[in-house]
């Protein structure tokens, strides 16, 4: 009988893990207060609510907060993905270098839109 532990491998995808991490935890948190802004309180609002809202989303924080409330959700939506189709034994090729580069690619998209654009 062997006692010996076995070593913890590291793992290359800690960036990626941990991106899908910070994902969900966004978009269990901060999605559905969005949502409930977006469907409910600017609709029924007043044109100040609205002008006061562009206001926000024109300064730096406001793009900050709006790059995370679409990347991060990417990262974690694909990740599912990936995993489901593992789920279901499809297993395409090149599948996480894929869904992480669409991933990154959105990301680098929504990051010119807001802030070089």
């Amino acid at each position: 009988m062997e006692n010996k532990q076995k070593q913890l491998k590291r793992s290359n995808e800690r960036l990626f893990l941990g991106l899908f991490n910070v994902g969900g935890m966004w978009a269990a948190i901060f999605a559905p207060a969005i949502i409930i802004i977006t469907a409910f309180i600017i609709p029924f609002g007043d044109a100040a609510t609205r002008s006061y809202i562009l206001k926000l989303m024109t300064m730096f924080t406001g793009k900050l907060f709006l790059f995370f409330m679409i990347s991060l959700p990417i990262w974690y939506g694909l990740h599912r993905i990936l995993h489901m189709l593992h789920d279901f034994n499809i297993h395409p090729r090149r599948g996480k270098l894929l869904t992480y580069g669409l991933a990154l690619a959105w990301t680098i998209h929504t990051a010119y839109i807001l802030f070089v654009r």
